[in-house]
């Protein structure tokens, strides 16, 4: 069984990829290729450009309307060296495939952009070396929340919408002089709007290190003067009831602790609920009234403020973004259920 609370331990050496043609990488190669990409081709390369990696599992919640779609495209992609590929051993059961970007995805990314390629510094060891990070599991548990959600998006029709989601890296670049969180993003339901900082705990550290946080998160809040929920995904239900001993023990000694409002979870809860936005969540300072809808975490913190725009602006500033090296996924383009064929939206 693979999903989100696979631990570290479990992910070995990839399994060895079978034989298949694919593409060399040229010029005239990229330039084919590029008359062949679609909308959505082009969509997957830049999130995984974005977040790293993503399973064909994941790929096949944000932008196939079945399994057999997804593997057929992606399959293709893979051949003409758009994206790359591994597979993890594990112990029981089968991963499914992991997708990177490569080469020939960067280069058109890249000329998309406006950027020379030879500026990026991408290199496609560099990219599938994904495939031994001992970071692996913590990387598929955090981009699981979030593909979870847009999935549940998918499926109503109330428009509901994850609105944002942040690499690591993009937080880093803005965020990184005060704390380095592992992911932002914003849920919109109901006709309302959340935004958060996402910490995803894999166990396999001191929570001494993850409380160490709470500081860079009430500095960022007091030099913005806007509050961003904090919630934070632990590996057991017995880790998170130590967590939050110790963030409530900490908070304590803040002088300003309405600045930070915390909500925790289990990678269990969310396997059971199957997406964030159920009732999976408890507040910090509401433990006794149960867990919380995300988007329901504004009845327990009513001095948030819902989140303005995000087109070119920073989360929790009003400065402009820098220039990225590859700008981010714009939101998927609609298209029929039924079949592969991209429509304008209304």
């Amino acid at each position: 069984m693979f999903d989100a609370a696979t631990p570290q331990r479990d992910l070995r050496a990839p399994i060895p990829a079978r034989a298949s043609a694919r593409e060399a990488t040229s010029a005239e190669h990229q330039a084919r290729v590029a008359a062949h990409l679609t909308i959505r081709d082009r969509w997957i390369a830049r999130t995984l450009a974005e977040h790293r990696t993503l399973t064909s599992t994941q790929i096949t919640q944000l932008a196939f309307p079945t399994r057999r779609a997804a593997n057929y495209r992606l399959k293709r992609l893979y051949q003409w060296r758009v994206l790359d590929r591994f597979q993890p051993y594990i112990g029981r059961g089968r991963a499914p495939m992991f997708y990177v970007l490569d080469t020939t995805g960067a280069h058109l990314l890249a000329h998309e952009d406006g950027i020379d390629p030879r500026d990026l510094g991408f290199r496609a060891e560099r990219s599938i070396g994904i495939a031994y990070s001992l970071r692996l599991a913590h990387l598929h548990g955090l981009n699981s929340l979030f593909t979870g959600l847009i999935a549940d998006a998918r499926a109503h029709t109330d428009g509901r919408a994850v609105t944002a989601w942040w690499s690591e890296a993009r937080c880093t670049r803005h965020f990184g002089d005060l704390v380095r969180p592992d992911g932002y993003g914003r849920w919109r339901e109901a006709g309302r709007e959340i935004e958060w900082f996402l910490e995803w705990d894999t166990g396999s550290y001191q929570l001494s290190r993850f409380v160490a946080k709470l500081p860079g998160y009430v500095a960022l809040a007091a030099t913005t003067h806007i509050v961003t929920p904090l919630l934070a995904v632990f590996a057991t239900v017995k880790r998170e009831a130590h967590a939050r001993r110790l963030l409530t023990e900490h908070l304590r000694t803040q002088p300003r602790p309405h600045h930070l409002p915390i909500a925790t979870t289990t990678t269990d809860e969310l396997n059971r609920a199957g997406t964030a936005s159920a009732q999976v969540w408890l507040p910090l300072s509401h433990h006794h009234a149960g867990r919380y809808r995300l988007i329901e975490l504004h009845t327990t913190w009513p001095h948030l403020d819902d989140p303005t725009p995000s087109t070119g602006t920073t989360p929790g500033s009003s400065q402009t973004n820098p220039v990225p090296r590859l700008s981010p996924p714009t939101p998927m383009p609609p298209f029929t259920r039924h079949d592969l064929t991209w429509k304008p939206a209304e």
